[in-house]
C-alpha cells in the first residue's frame, strides 16, 4: 500500500510540475508580446481579408494585395514579438505569394500573381523570416527565408549588383536598381549566412554609401550597374529620399543634408513635409503630404539619434490618424468620410510608432 501510494504521489507531483511549467511558460510568452497599437487594430479590422491578405485600400484596390504590405506587416510583428500572428501571416505568404523558385510576385490582383517580383519586398520578407526563425526557434521560417534568399542571389542580380525585379517565369531581369530597394538589415543577414559573397555584399553596400547628392542635397533614385551610373529624378519623391536616408543610416552612412532639409522644411512650411519637390530648386511641387513620409523620416532620425526631430515628426504624423475611439475607423490613417487610405500609409507609421515606443522616444 505504501509503495502504491508513493507511486501515486510521485505521478501527481510530476503532473503538477508539468502543469506549473506550462503555466509559467505561457505567462512568460504572454508578457513578451507587446501591446497592440490602434493602427494595428485598424489594419486587422478593415484591411485584412478572410485569407489573411492585406488589402491595398478600402476602395478601388480592395482586391489588390501587395508583397510590400505582407513584408511590412511581418516586420512589424517581429518588432511586436507576436509569434501567433506572424505564424498566420507565414501561412498566408506560403499559400498565396510564393511562386516558382521561391520568388515573390509583387502583387496579386483578382487571384492572379504578377509576373515579376520586387527586390525590396523579397529582401524584407526574407529578413523578417530569418529574424522570426531565430527569435522563436522556428525552422520552417528559416527554411523559407533561405529559399527566398537563394532565389534573390540567383535571379535578382546583374553581375554582383542587385537589380529591381526579375520575370518570375522566364527569369529575364532588369538593368537598374532603385537605391531605396537596398535593405541593409536583410543584406547583412544574407551575408552572415553566407548566402551572398563578400564581393556581392561590398559591391551593393558601396552603391548605397557612395551615392552622390544633388546641389539641393537629395539622393539619386536609380543606379545602372552597366556604366556605374547614378540617375536623379527631376521631381523628388520624399518616400524614396527617406528610404535611402534610413537605409544609409543603418550602414553608418552620411544623412546630415537630409536631416537638415527636414528641419528647415518643417520650419519653413509650419510642420509640413510636402510629398514631392523640385530637385533643382528644392521647392514643393505638390500640395499634399502623407503619413508614410513622416514615418520613414522618423525611422531615419531614430538611427542617427535625432530624437527631438523624431518626436516633432511623430506629432505631425499622428495628425493623419483617426483618434476617436467612438469611430469605427479609430487608429487608421484614413479619411473617415471618403475612406481614402493606403496600406503603406498605415504600415509605415505603425512601424515608426512601434520603434519609437520601444526606444522610449515618444512622451
Amino acid at each position: 500500500m505504501n509503495y502504491k501510494r508513493m507511486i501515486f504521489i510521485l505521478i501527481l507531483l510530476i503532473l503538477m510540475v508539468v502543469a506549473l511549467f506550462s503555466i509559467f511558460q505561457k505567462d512568460d510568452y504572454d508578457q513578451t508580446v507587446k501591446e497592440s497599437l490602434a493602427a494595428e487594430m485598424f489594419i486587422k479590422d478593415h484591411l485584412y481579408d478572410s485569407e489573411g491578405l492585406i488589402k491595398t485600400d478600402l476602395l478601388s484596390q480592395s482586391d489588390v494585395y501587395l508583397s510590400e504590405s505582407t513584408g511590412l506587416w511581418m516586420e512589424y510583428l517581429v518588432y511586436k514579438n507576436d509569434r501567433d500572428e506572424f505564424n498566420k501571416q507565414f501561412q498566408t505568404l506560403s499559400k498565396h505569394f510564393i511562386a516558382e523558385n521561391s520568388l515573390i510576385p509583387w502583387r496579386i490582383v483578382e487571384n492572379r500573381q504578377a509576373e515579376a517580383n520586387a527586390l525590396i519586398d523579397d529582401l524584407r520578407i526574407a529578413k523578417a523570416l530569418f529574424q522570426a526563425g531565430e527569435a522563436w526557434n522556428e525552422k520552417k521560417f528559416n527554411r523559407l527565408a533561405e529559399d527566398i534568399s537563394v532565389s534573390i542571389e540567383q535571379y535578382n542580380m546583374l553581375g554582383d549588383h542587385f537589380i529591381d525585379h526579375v520575370d518570375i517565369k522566364h527569369h529575364v531581369n532588369g538593368d537598374y536598381l532603385t537605391l531605396s530597394y537596398l535593405d541593409p538589415e536583410a543584406i547583412d543577414i544574407l551575408y552572415e549566412k553566407e548566402l551572398l559573397s563578400a564581393s556581392q555584399y561590398n559591391t551593393n553596400r558601396n552603391v548605397l554609401l557612395n551615392a552622390p547628392t544633388s546641389s539641393t542635397g537629395f539622393f539619386p533614385k536609380t543606379y545602372y550597374p552597366e556604366g556605374n551610373r547614378y540617375e536623379f529624378d527631376q521631381e523628388v519623391n520624399l518616400i524614396d529620399q527617406y528610404y535611402v536616408g534610413y537605409h544609409r543610416a543603418l550602414w553608418g552612412g552620411e544623412v546630415g543634408a537630409l536631416v537638415q532639409f527636414t528641419k528647415e522644411s518643417l520650419s519653413r512650411h509650419r510642420g509640413v513635409l510636402y510629398g514631392r519637390l523640385s530637385n533643382k530648386s528644392g521647392k514643393p511641387t505638390v500640395d499634399y503630404e502623407g503619413a508614410s513620409v513622416y514615418g520613414l523620416a522618423i525611422l531615419m532620425c531614430l538611427e542617427v539619434k535625432e530624437y527631438d526631430l523624431a518626436r516633432q515628426l511623430y506629432t505631425e504624423m499622428k495628425k493623419f490618424q483617426v483618434t476617436d475611439e467612438s469611430s469605427d475607423y479609430n487608429g487608421g490613417y484614413v479619411d473617415p468620410d471618403t475612406l481614402k487610405t493606403h496600406s503603406f500609409d498605415n504600415l509605415i507609421p505603425l512601424i515608426a510608432e512601434r520603434r519609437g515606443l520601444d526606444e522610449g522616444i515618444y512622451q
